[in-house]
């Protein structure tokens, strides 16, 4: 049975495997194709078996009837009262551009998630990696280089591009306005590998974090 904390552990195996880099448009089936946000998502749900979800992104702002008809719950979005949930995925799109016809499948989405390791320096300089009790797990181009590969901002090591990390703000309010965000939710439990971490064994899982570990 399809469930959307399988889907996180396989994003997060990605972000934490340095060959992923940013591009547009890629999906995560090849490290060297690179994974846009729309591409680790959907790759992932495919991954975790939800059903109606393709191996590819059809474009953040398609993404909808897909993410419904797997089962999903579209909720509105409000940032004085919303409150995330762990497993939620967010997509947030541009305003309608009638002079841009692709402007349509334009945006950002990502999932949140709760209790996982994860950089918590918001903007990456740092690399300082720990339990992180409010991340965001994406792919995002405006982070780094765009191409193959992680880049590493000031030479820290903090991979910018497909990455789990702590945030400021979970929505960028700069760029999205309420009414363009949408958030899905779907039931689900988990069984927290993340949460080894906490144990007193945390000397066998040194970093460099290695997602082998979780395997």
């Amino acid at each position: 049975m399809p469930n959307i904390f399988d889907a996180i552990d396989y994003a997060m195996q990605i972000c934490w495997d340095e060959r992923y880099g940013y591009r547009y448009s890629g999906h995560a089936a090849n490290p060297n194709d690179g994974v846009d946000c729309g591409g680790l998502v959907f790759h992932c749900l495919h991954r975790a078996g939800f059903p109606g979800i393709p191996d590819t992104s059809p474009g953040v702002r398609n993404m909808a009837n897909y993410l419904i008809n797997a089962g999903f719950t579209q909720l509105p979005y409000d940032r004085n009262t919303f409150v995330p949930q762990d497993g939620d995925i967010f997509c947030c799109f541009h305003p309608d551009n009638p002079d841009d016809p692709a402007d349509d499948t334009h945006g950002h989405t990502f999932f949140y998630a709760e209790n996982i390791r994860a950089y918590t320096d918001p903007s990456g300089v740092s690399a300082n990696i720990s339990n992180v009790a409010h991340a965001k797990v994406e792919a995002s181009g405006t982070r780094g280089r765009p191409g193959p590969g992680d880049s590493r901002q000031n030479g820290t090591g903090a991979y910018n591009e497909v990455w789990c990390h702590a945030y400021v703000t979970i929505v960028n309010h700069n760029t999205y306005a309420d009414s363009e965000v949408k958030v899905y939710r779907i039931g689900g439990s988990r069984i927290n590998k993340w949460m080894l971490f906490n144990l007193q064994d945390r000397k066998k899982h040194p970093l460099p974090f290695n997602p082998n570990w979780l395997l």
